[in-house]
């Protein structure tokens, strides 16, 4: 496989040979760490080809569309295949403005479409797809626990994307003893946690979830997700919120407690769940930035992730 994700002029020529036929407009929408993504106009539908180096997140993709609700609006993956030296996935195309991007007032007037979507997302039918953490294209959970998933974030197996972060870490001296500190804290926590499995979609942010109005229109890229605990999308919220203001303005833990209480939820031993999976978040972020070598955002993660080592977890 290509490293070099493609340009403009390429994804349109892969279009028009890949269709057979000459497309609408074709221009760039955006791109993350692992994909660069293209929207176009076939036959009068808004498309978007999204080119990768890792099939599997493109296959997670299409798998998740089985979980479309109407609080869950899942884009359709149309097509999936190997092309330029990489892999491609052709879906459906969602508009709106980014979660993450949102002003404070348009945050809160979206929080109720976001509480549906994460209803929903527990809600999600998982029966036939067993284990726990990450899982493939067919369903199957990497872990056989949550516990087990939540402990390996300190693992860097030969094979995986990441691999090499935990030599690249020592040059971080004080990450280096943050992450061990960090995970002497996350099995503390774990003992006996009262976790049922639940779908968790672990990218909340990253322009993955698009709001039109005061509405959820898109949830995708479900690359990094999980089967765990339903309070791991919440903790991400809170961990990112000092980057985002309207997060940050929501309070994002104080507005959950609210809502658990409006449904009639019981949710036993929060304070600690919720603390084990914010300090996970932050140690599985201090080896990705040790990976990609961005010293500036290692260093942010560090500082937020070092307080919830000394935090309260409740009983």
């Amino acid at each position: 496989m290509s490293d070099a994700l493609p340009g403009l002029d390429e994804a349109r020529r892969f279009l028009a040979s890949h269709l057979g036929r000459e497309v609408g407009p074709v221009a760039p929408v955006g791109e993350g760490a692992w994909s660069r993504c293209f929207g176009f106009i076939d036959g009068g539908r808004e498309l978007v080809v999204r080119f990768g180096r890792f099939g599997h997140d493109f296959a997670k993709d299409r798998r998740a569309a089985r979980f479309r609700d109407d609080a869950l609006p899942i884009p359709e993956v149309l097509e999936v295949g190997e092309a330029l030296g990489m892999h491609f996935a052709i879906s459906t195309r969602v508009r709106g403005e980014p979660i993450e991007r949102l002003a404070p007032d348009r945050f809160a007037a979206a929080l109720p479409s976001l509480w549906a979507a994460l209803d929903a997302l527990r809600r999600a039918d998982l029966s036939g797809s067993p284990g726990w953490g990450p899982w493939d294209a067919s369903g199957h959970g990497r872990a056989a626990s949550w516990r087990e998933h939540l402990l390996a974030v300190v693992d860097d197996p030969p094979g995986s994307r990441t691999h090499g972060w935990r030599r690249r870490l020592r040059d971080s001296p004080d990450a280096h003893t943050l992450l061990d500190a960090g995970h002497a804290r996350l099995a503390e926590l774990v003992v006996d946690l009262p976790v049922t499995r639940h779908l968790v979609h672990a990218d909340l942010i990253n322009r993955n979830v698009l709001v039109s109005g005061d509405r959820i229109r898109g949830v995708f890229d479900w690359g990094c997700s999980l089967y765990g605990d339903f309070l791991y999308d919440l903790a991400w919220l809170e961990f990112w919120s000092p980057w985002h203001e309207g997060i940050a303005a929501a309070r994002v833990r104080a507005a959950a407690e609210r809502h658990f209480t409006e449904l009639g939820l019981e949710v036993p031993r929060l304070g600690r769940r919720w603390l084990a999976c914010a300090i996970h978040i932050g140690l599985e972020h201090l080896a990705y930035n040790a990976h990609t070598g961005d010293r500036r955002a290692l260093e942010a993660v560090a500082a937020r992730l070092a307080p919830l080592l000394d935090a309260p977890s409740g009983p």
